[in-house]
């Protein structure tokens, strides 16, 4: 008998033939995450899930589950007990694990990838939970138990356990290829990075700043947001473009209600150029819908023409509060929250269009030295990298 933590895999279960990938990239993931806190020799298994297996005086528990909790690809979260496999032992163990518990009703749920146990899941339910009933006195419920037992039996082993801790979810970090992020010190893109994240994307964040010209509040929270962002992909890389220079040639040469949207064509155009440095196959914005002038379905679409990649807004039909939510429960929120000097703040005139003519875009930007622009962009930026566990 010894304590373990079993996690199952979240959605990899349904990848058919290439299951194997996913969950080669999924424990790399895990035993990143638990660097310095458990050796990675100790963590291992299959059949959908991984058992990491603790000291019998292990004191960084709380830790290892709070590591866990944000990695992605895993759907739960179990601390328990590892047991040989008969029904003394599965009585023995959940009789100490709710010793100290108060509650009136019990089921019990076991699932067998050991076949050959002699007995079925049925049966070892209404043995193991007869016996617990009649020692605590309480009454089986199978619906809606104040306490739930869970026994697994694997091939040599069996686990037994208490409680379920909600995973992240999601793909494996790193699974699904690289993307692009413009990458803001508010709520919205650090956010809608996570999606991507969730969905196995490994993000390269570019933040686009007018430092000197404003404080560097941004370019420092944006670093803040990375950092906290690192948490769940492990490595991360930032690009800083200064963009100031750019927006005082638009103000010179441009009408003044276009000058949003040909910063943001720019930007769109530089983060490319990196995306493709980078082997990247998208961008990411957080955009959502109809929330400033830049992002009515109109001025989306002209954005959208100064791309080849695709653009991804995994947040286009969020609305501010499900955001700030969001941003609350990765750890984003409080950074977000401080006031800054955004590059969209810089030189932005009072009316900006929201329903912008696609043509008179494209000759506002015959004035413009657009391919010069991107170059120098691209190549005056600095690159920052970020590291977790560090």
């Amino acid at each position: 008998m010894k304590p373990i933590i079993v996690v199952h895999h979240h959605e990899i279960g349904l990848k058919g033939k290439n299951r194997n990938y996913f969950e080669k990239q999924l424990l790399k993931n895990v035993r990143t995450a638990l660097t310095g806190l458990v050796h990675s020799h100790l963590i291992g298994g299959g059949y959908g899930r991984f058992v990491i297996s603790l000291e019998s005086n292990q004191n960084n528990i709380d830790e290892i589950i709070d590591k866990l909790k944000r990695v992605f690809g895993l759907s739960n979260i179990c601390f328990g007990m590892e047991v040989e496999q008969s029904i003394d032992a599965f009585n023995s163990i959940a009789l100490e694990l709710l010793k100290d518990k108060k509650f009136n009703s019990l089921c019990v749920r076991t699932k067998r990838a050991n076949k050959n146990f002699p007995l079925t899941s049925v049966e070892i339910n209404e043995a193991v939970g007869g016996f617990l009933c009649e020692k605590f006195n309480v009454r089986a419920d199978m619906k809606n138990a104040d306490e739930t037992v869970y026994i697994e039996i694997a091939n040599q082993t069996a686990y037994v356990y208490l409680s379920k801790i909600q995973g992240a979810g999601g793909l494996p970090a790193g699974i699904s290829g690289k993307v692009v992020s413009l990458t803001s010190a508010g709520f919205d893109s650090p956010v809608a990075s996570y999606r991507l994240m969730k969905r196995g994307a490994r993000v390269i964040f570019v933040h686009f700043h007018s430092f000197p010209y404003v404080s560097r509040n941004s370019i420092d929270q944006v670093k803040g947001i990375v950092g906290k962002l690192t948490q769940y992909q492990y490595k991360s890389k930032l690009y800083l473009v200064p963009f100031a220079e750019f927006q005082q040639d638009v103000v010179l040469k441009t009408p003044m209600p276009l000058r949003v949207l040909l910063y943001r064509r720019m930007m769109v155009r530089a983060a490319e150029k990196i995306a493709l440095r980078e082997k990247a196959n998208a961008l990411v914005t957080g955009e959502s819908v109809g929330q400033v002038a830049s992002q009515t379905l109109r001025n989306i679409r002209v954005v959208n023409d100064a791309a080849k990649l695709p653009i991804l807004r995994p947040l286009a039909g969020s609305d501010k509060e499900e955001i700030i939510q969001i941003a609350r429960e990765i750890g984003t929120h409080n950074i977000s929250m401080q006031p800054y000097d955004d590059c969209c703040s810089f030189l932005t005139p009072r009316n900006p269009d929201t329903w912008a003519d696609s043509d008179a875009v494209i000759e506002a930007e015959t004035r413009l030295d657009i391919a010069g622009w991107v170059k120098r962009l691209v190549e005056n930026s600095e690159v920052e990298e970020f590291q977790f566990p560090n």
